[in-house]
């Protein structure tokens, strides 16, 4: 099915415009809070228990989370934009 622009947009901008449907951006925005509380509880949760955010000792595990947060967050957003989700 194609997408269907507002008539009201076509013709204010004339077709300069990048339209996003509300729908695929709602998605990714909550996709992107989940991961981003997900990333300042591991910050916090660093400075409670080793007294440091991206340094000490457990400093590998908390990159590799983020780094796997970044990699979620792309996956399911690409996922959902070509409906395979």
């Amino acid at each position: 099915m194609p997408l269907q622009v507002p008539k009201c947009l076509q013709a204010e901008y004339k077709g300069a415009f990048f339209y996003v449907p509300a729908g695929e951006l709602g998605f990714s925005v909550t996709v992107f809070s989940v991961t981003c509380v997900i990333a300042f509880l591991a910050l916090f949760g660093q400075r409670v228990f080793n007294g440091a955010e991206l340094g000490g000792p457990s400093r590998k595990p908390i990159a590799f989370l983020f780094i796997g947060l970044w990699f979620v967050y792309i996956l399911l957003s690409s996922l959902k934009a070509y409906s395979h989700i």
